[in-house]
């Protein structure tokens, strides 16, 4: 069973020490730092910087810093998307915007972004700076690119989903691995193979994501069918289009983006997503994924924390160990 050395989990816990830190400040602030970070996740894109950065040439301040620094821009993207979908809820617990105004979030959102950068340039690394903040850019034209493709529902293809999971979330896993490779002054070899590594496991780790929108169990966090009350097509609505007769094709569209839906309409919605067809070739693209992050850590055995990032991918519940 692979699991984390203690010294991993310590620094893990110094992001969050880190963080609180740097956000201490106003007291409105303060309260809002402290409903966004009451709960933790699982930090999967701090924890990837981490591994990626261990190196004995690097003190654990600085591989600390640079995780904080993911941290922090994860959530304010975060806490940005809640406005944009107009979410109700976060990881459980009411949105931001909910319990306090769009505004607040917009703005704590700001906050958080701009301190992530004011600790960007403390580290003083070029490279790292110009590959997050490209991230960030990127982050930010995924949005955009959404919310322009989702307007037009059925002209959506393949290409444009995977496409807008890369920027979205696939393009902060790969800054994440990237830098923190960069960070331990790895060869320039390695610090592609850990970028291509978190771009895939990013992309597989999104892919799982919108399959749980499907799932109505409690405990993923997330509220059932949250991406299709929204009106977003994702992995498993399109391949349901793809496969639907015309009659239920209607059906799926017409329902898309109705926040209220009736126990007839999820339920049918839930049985034009579990057919074989679909369910295939989402499991099909879960693989692809899947095993192209694995087969870039195999190219990574000689690494202090293979066996930690092995968990890492467990914990991303895009593969079971």
């Amino acid at each position: 069973m692979y699991i984390l050395k203690k010294t991993t989990e310590a620094e893990l816990n110094r992001v969050q020490v880190n963080i609180a830190k740097e956000l201490a400040s106003e007291k409105i602030i303060q309260e809002l730092y402290e409903y966004i970070f009451s709960t933790r996740g699982k930090k999967t894109r701090a924890l990837l910087c981490l591994l990626a950065s261990k190196s004995s040439k690097i003190k654990s301040n600085k591989r600390v810093a640079l995780a904080s620094v993911i941290e922090l821009l994860h959530t304010a993207t975060l806490v940005h998307d809640d406005v944009v979908d107009e979410s109700k809820r976060r990881r459980g617990m009411q949105s931001v915007n909910q319990v306090w105004t769009n505004s607040h979030s917009v703005l704590i959102g700001d906050f958080i972004y701009s301190k992530a950068f004011i600790l960007m340039v403390k580290l003083n690394i070029s490279s790292i700076l110009d590959e997050l903040a490209n991230a960030t850019n990127d982050i930010a034209r995924g949005e955009i690119i959404q919310l322009s493709l989702f307007e037009k529902k059925q002209c959506i293809t393949l290409d444009d989903l995977l496409k807008i999971s890369y920027l979205k979330t696939g393009r902060l896993f790969e800054a994440s691995a990237k830098t923190g490779a960069m960070l331990a002054s790895n060869s320039k070899k390695e610090i592609k193979i850990f970028g291509l590594l978190g771009k895939a496991l990013g992309t597989a780790f999104q892919i799982k994501d919108d399959i749980l929108d499907y799932e109505s169990r409690l405990d993923t966090g997330k509220t059932p069918l949250k991406d299709f009350r929204e009106g977003k097509i994702t992995f498993p609505l399109y391949f349901a289009l793809q496969n639907a007769s015309t009659k239920d094709k209607n059906f799926l569209l017409k329902k898309l983006g109705q926040p209220r839906l009736l126990k007839k309409d999820i339920k049918l919605i839930h049985q034009l997503i579990q057919t074989n067809e679909t369910q295939k070739e989402l499991s099909g693209l879960m693989n692809k994924y899947t095993n192209e992050t694995l087969k870039y850590l195999n190219q990574l055995k000689h690494h202090p924390c293979y066996n930690e990032l092995l968990y890492l991918i467990n914990i991303s519940h895009i593969r079971k160990i």
